[in-house]
């Protein structure tokens, strides 16, 4: 099965313009991801600070983000919060909007029991039609979905898969065994990618992707062609850069990073994230230069005339 949340999907920054959101700047970030190969981007996550967005702003950038990327580009909301009924209310509103799919991502600080997170989930997938990936983040969530809990939702229908944030290969290999191959696991961990795909999983959504969606593109294509040692090499190109980002607290080099190749793009995040240390940035330069291009042709073409490229049809 051939699914389109296949791929590698871009978590993408929120870009700013003093106290707003930077329509401008969000605009050229989604035609750069486009064209530079990535199979989707994902709005309004942790790399997107959604932690400090209203849920006005929410609503907005994803409206921003349907209307740029056009009618049949990927384009996924982050949604959900501590109350189940807080988060059905951001899914309609995700859903008027014109999202593609939903990254449902867990109750946090409550602490749910697993019989409260299958509630969780269950009511958001009978609030809406669309697909359903659920977000697994212990570290920021304090709790982990258990594959069983998995098993027990294999009921609702548009919980098409999860995404798996530490990349866990034994729970990959698990979820596996305990539901049928259609449910789909992705890796939010880019130094898991090959082995990820290796493993059985479809694919990734990560920050990195906003740097170096060309990389990913070549790294899944090669990995999907069975050349394993060669997503290998593609992967530990990227080392160097994961571990650079690892320094400071999602995006705040990702957003540096960005400025650096988007000169039209700002740097700034919202508190409580702070500036990245000084000594960083020649450190995040180099990383940037050190980058692998993509060839030219015409997806670069595209995107120096201002234009997406030819978008992949969901």
């Amino acid at each position: 099965m051939n699914h389109w949340l296949h791929g590698m999907f871009t978590a993408l920054v929120t870009p700013f313009d003093e106290d707003a959101i930077d329509h401008g700047a969000l605009e050229r970030l989604i035609h750069w991801q486009i064209a530079q190969g990535a199979d989707g981007v994902v709005i309004g996550t942790a790399t997107g600070e959604s932690p400090t967005l209203s849920a006005t702003e929410r609503l907005e950038l994803c409206a921003a983000a349907r209307h740029i990327a056009g009618k049949h580009f990927p384009v996924i909301a982050a949604v959900g919060s501590y109350a189940t009924a807080e988060t059905v209310a951001e899914i309609a509103a995700a859903e008027r909007a014109g999202a593609s799919a939903l990254l449902l991502r867990m109750p946090y600080y409550n602490r749910p029991t697993q019989a409260g997170l299958a509630a969780h989930a269950l009511a958001a997938a009978q609030a809406t039609g669309l697909e359903i990936i659920l977000d697994n983040d212990p570290d920021r969530c304090g709790v982990e979905i258990a594959p069983e809990t998995l098993e027990a939702l294999e009921g609702a229908a548009n919980i098409v898969g999860i995404l798996e944030r530490r990349g866990d290969l034994v729970r990959c290999d698990r979820i596996a065994r305990l539901r049928d191959r259609r449910f789909m696991r992705l890796t939010g961990a880019a130094e898991t990618i090959p082995s990820y795909l290796l493993a059985g999983g479809c694919g990734a959504i990560t920050s990195v992707g906003n740097l170096a969606p060309h990389w990913l593109a070549r790294l899944e294509s090669a990995a999907r062609s069975e050349f394993y040692g060669q997503a290998q090499i593609l992967q530990r190109r990227l080392v160097p850069l994961l571990d650079l980002l690892a320094r400071e607290p999602d995006p705040v080099l990702v957003k540096l990073a960005l400025s650096m190749l988007h000169p039209e793009v700002g740097a700034a995040c919202r508190a409580p994230l702070a500036p990245a240390r000084p000594e960083l940035a020649a450190l995040v330069r180099e990383a940037i230069e050190d980058l692998p291009r993509p060839l030219a042709g015409t997806a670069m073409a595209a995107v120096q005339a201002g234009a997406p490229a030819r978008p992949r049809r969901v």
